[in-house]
């Protein structure tokens, strides 16, 4: 096997992650603000995008998941503006317990999920506490 330096396998680890900075130190047992200290909280920034923004973002994340997707980034940005009220309202729908939301990430792209509960839960002070 190939022995490479430390370098070569962190950006090697950037590039496999999509820039997630906590899954390369996660993955390779290195400190998580080591790494932000050194490649900045935005090292997908500096990559070449792994796929190009889809037609219908329903094209990314898990497939089962899909028709749960309501907003999309890129890793290591901010939410685009046009997903600002749909956000805001899967923030509201997790707070008053009837939704979940979570994420994933599939091909350089944060992919952001709200899932229906079966059964709503108490409601919650997450976002609007």
């Amino acid at each position: 096997m190939k022995r490479t330096s430390i370098n070569n396998l962190i950006e090697e680890e950037i590039k496999a992650t999509g820039g997630n900075l906590s899954m390369v130190a996660r993955r390779l047992g290195l400190p998580y603000h080591s790494l932000v200290a050194k490649y900045g909280p935005t090292a997908i920034s500096t990559l070449p995008p792994a796929c190009p923004r889809p037609a219908d973002i329903k094209e990314l994340g898990r497939p089962h998941a899909r028709q749960f997707v309501i907003a999309i980034k890129r890793c290591g940005n901010d939410w685009p503006e046009e997903y600002d009220t749909i956000i805001k309202d899967a923030r509201h729908k997790f707070d008053q317990g009837t939704h979940e939301m979570c994420q994933s990430i599939d091909r350089g792209w944060v992919v952001q999920y709200l899932i229906p509960r079966r059964r709503p839960a108490a409601p919650r002070r997450f976002f609007h506490g």
